[in-house]
């Protein structure tokens, strides 16, 4: 099959470049020339061109016939305009900067500026030179045609002469693609656990930036035709003379006309023809003008639900696991069974079914020939990348490939998104958990807005098959995954097409690699985690209050201290934390449990510290050494904790060492977790089917508080001063964690309890309400990735 590449470099004789009318825009350009020359300042024509031009579409003061600066039209002219139009090597920046200076002075000349607005708009124009210069020269910030144009005059080519233009991007698409991309600065440059697409990602910033450049002049120009038939200027003529306004043609015609007098206007400031060769047949080397890069889109919707589940100055995620290597990230990708097919497809397009070819073609792996009417496919710029490609550019592939192939499930019947952007949140959501195991029976239920325990820990083997399609498990199994008490086959039914979507979803992204699923058990591979991590890098890269570090690998998490590690476990998932905690320890041995377990202790007072005491219960406390644990005895906050854990284990505890906080809080903790398990006993004992039916007589919940009744009961008659004294001790031992299980004590049937509980429960929210508000990190963690209130109203949920 012909390739992009060789269709160009294998002809033998040269290409017909296109030849291009000028129009030039209707400014007294010469003269102001002239003028600049006389006064010793000659200026680069084609810089006061640019300047000039790009003023005159932004401003209807043009009665010296020039365009009329001032402070703003400065602004947007050196920090936004001539960097989507202007090509220029960093040598000729100043150029541009003097020809403004000199559009000052020559406005002042002419009458239209006085001396003291001379002098601030010019000392304002110095001030915008350096972020001018930043502008032009940032990677991110550059178009296809002003990086030829650079590259062309960087080689000395005269980008005046279209037909040295031409010759030069033929020349210049017969190099390897390597070197292509290295002259470009699309090269690998991925720093030690930075982005590998770093590269990938700029080059789809220039075919964004060149699409809407083009349609964006293209409108001004539109809008300058308009104001000049419907208003008179006095003292100026039009700046586009003959300008089509409501052709008979129709309004396709009107438009493409001023697409192309964008495209002839832009060149001047570039090179000769460049617009129409990059649009024709030279587009493989300009991809992105038709349509925005699917990483692009990725990128973004990851760094947007990544902000909304965390706020600013996140904390790290779980550290996830990633390939060996970019050459396996690499090899990962190039065996995955959709990118197989693709392969196949670049062979025989004619034979590869429609979805396939809309994925080829969205990722520049295809693409209609311009050398043809009847829209030939040939291989496009990706083929190229997906056979040669550096580890860097097949993984910019892979998430170009993510997001198409995310875009057409969104779009299937079968697999269609409830909201938009649906099925990237449920696999931002999956690298939240760092590779462990999700159920699919268990997402779907939070999916379908059952009221399903977030902290609750499936304990059961899933009876599922183990490949073929997903069958839901059985009510008994259903219940132990989700942690709901007797559920019912109608429960089972009424989940069945959710979850059955949800499996779809999971085994088509399997075909790319990302996922993988064995029955009811799903998670993301090492390459879904590659491609999402690069997704978010790329995507927060240029927000301040992100650091790379917030997306650590394996590797990283590993080298860092108990206090790190700490601080960031609070937030993950249990599953996640689990797992790098017991990875870290793994290899530290003796020395890391002693250094972890006094980070733990090493907790201050606060809203966060429950949760770090909860990390206790993830580790494996048996392959502690017991002196580890020994020495935690004597800490106020874990000294029971260590106690309890040297009992459960068959080992002495000197309790004598344990101080009574610690005992109030080891209390506490016990306490929440009863009224936790109570809380959801409760909500699921009165079910749909057994509300009331009308008589008064509907089911009735258990008691309350039985269970937490009964476990306090039995720690105040070892309490010194009994149940009112324990009551104090707990509001002291954690004022944050505390309160819930303070307003279950406040009804109990003890009334010295209850009133004292009542107290502390006062004065905790009277200190709770003097406190500053803190947000929560890690807020929508729980939800799982569940859209927000509203995007379900019309679902009624399955559990009250």
């Amino acid at each position: 099959m012909r390739t992009a590449d060789s269709g160009i470099a294998g002809r033998s004789a040269p290409l017909a470049c296109p030849g291009e009318h000028w129009y030039p825009l209707s400014l007294p350009l010469e003269p102001f020339l002239a003028w600049a020359e006389h006064r010793g300042t000659p200026l680069h024509p084609r810089a006061a061109d640019a300047v000039t031009g790009l003023l005159a579409l932004s401003t209807e003061h043009r009665r010296t016939g020039l365009p009329e600066p001032t402070e703003h039209l400065a602004e947007e002219l050196l920090h936004i305009l001539l960097p989507l139009y202007a090509g220029a090597a960093p040598a000729e920046l100043p150029g541009y900067v003097d020809v403004l200076l000199a559009l000052v002075d020559h406005t002042r000349e002419t009458g239209r500026l006085n001396a003291k607005r001379q002098a601030r708009l010019a000392a304002r124009v110095r001030e915008l030179a350096d972020g001018f210069t930043e502008a032009m020269t940032a990677p991110g910030r550059t178009t296809w045609p002003r990086l030829y144009a650079g590259l062309m005059r960087a080689e000395g080519v005269d980008t005046e002469d279209a037909d040295a233009v031409c010759g030069w991007l033929e020349s210049f698409a017969a190099r390897p693609s390597a070197e292509r991309a290295t002259a470009l600065g699309f090269s690998a440059r991925a720093t030690a656990g930075g982005p590998a697409a770093s590269g990938a990602w700029r080059q789809a910033l220039a075919g964004e930036r060149t699409r809407r450049a083009r349609s964006e002049l293209a409108a001004r120009l539109h809008l300058v035709a308009l104001d000049e038939r419907d208003r008179s200027h006095p003292g100026q003529g039009p700046l586009l003379p003959g300008a089509p306004l409501g052709a008979p043609d129709g309004t396709d015609r009107e438009e493409d006309w001023y697409e192309t007098q964008a495209a002839v206007v832009s060149d001047r400031w570039t090179a000769a023809g460049l617009d129409a060769l990059l649009r024709g047949p030279f587009a493989h080397l300009a991809p992105g003008g038709r349509h925005t890069a699917p990483l692009l889109g990725v990128a973004a919707s990851l760094a947007q639900e990544h902000l909304e589940c965390f706020g600013p100055d996140p904390d790290p995620l779980a550290p996830v696991p990633l390939p060996e290597s970019l050459d396996a990230l690499a090899g990962a990708l190039r065996a995955a069974p959709l990118v197989q097919s693709l392969t196949a497809a670049l062979d025989r397009p004619e034979a590869a079914d429609e979805p396939l070819v809309r994925l080829a073609l969205a990722v520049g792996l295809l693409l209609e020939s311009p050398d043809t009417p009847d829209g030939v496919l040939i291989e496009g710029p990706a083929a190229v990348v997906l056979r040669e490609g550096a580890p860097g550019e097949l993984a910019g592939l892979g998430l170009d490939l993510l997001g198409s192939l995310l875009a057409q499930l969104a779009e299937d019947e079968e697999t269609a998104e409830e909201y938009r952007g649906e099925h990237l949140s449920k696999l931002y959501f999956l690298y939240q958990e760092a590779g462990t195991a999700q159920s699919v029976a268990r997402q779907a239920a939070l999916q379908d807005a059952w009221i399903v325990p977030t902290s609750y820990a499936p304990a059961t083997a899933v009876r599922t098959p183990a490949s073929g399609p997903y069958e839901l498990p059985d009510p008994e199994t259903l219940s132990a995954l989700t942690g709901l008490p007797v559920l019912t086959e109608d429960d089972r039914a009424e989940l069945r097409s959710v979850a059955a979507v949800l499996a779809r979803v999971i085994d088509r992204l399997a075909s790319l690699g990302v996922t993988e699923r064995t029955g009811d058990s799903f998670t993301l591979t090492p390459l879904g985690h590659a491609l999402l991590r690069e997704g978010l890098l790329l995507g927060t890269a240029n927000l301040p209050d992100v650091d790379p570090d917030t997306f650590p690998t394996e590797e990283a998490g590993r080298a860092w201290d108990g206090g790190r590690l700490v601080a960031a476990a609070q937030w993950w998932p249990s599953g996640a934390a689990r797992k790098t905690l017991g990875d870290w320890l793994s290899g530290r041995g003796a020395d890391g449990w002693s250094e972890l377990l006094a980070a733990l202790a090493d907790t201050p007072a606060g809203p966060d510290a429950a949760r770090r005491r909860a990390l206790l219960g993830l580790l494996d406390a048996a392959a502690a050494p017991v002196p580890a644990w020994e020495t935690l005895l004597d800490d106020p906050a874990l000294g029971e904790h260590a106690a309890h854990t040297l009992r459960a284990l068959g080992h002495r505890a000197d309790s004598t060492r344990v101080p009574e906080a610690a005992r109030a809080t080891y209390l506490a903790d016990r306490f929440e977790e009863i009224r936790l398990a109570a809380a959801l006993t409760r909500r699921m004992a009165v079910r749909p089917d057994a509300a009331d039916d009308g008589d008064g007589e509907g089911a009735q919940p258990p008691e309350r508080n039985a269970a937490l009744y009964a476990a306090f009961g039995e720690a105040a008659a070892g309490w010194p001063g009994g149940g009112q004294a324990l009551v104090a001790a707990l509001a002291v031992a954690d004022p944050y964690a505390t309160p819930p299980v303070l307003e279950e004590l406040s009804g109990h049937h003890d009334a010295t309890v209850a009133e004292e509980a009542r107290r502390a429960l006062r004065a905790l929210q009277a200190e709770a309400h003097a406190r500053p508000t803190r947000r929560a990190k890690g807020a929508k963690t729980a939800s799982r990735g569940r859209p927000q209130a509203g995007k379900r109203s019309k679902k009624k949920r399955k559990r009250h």
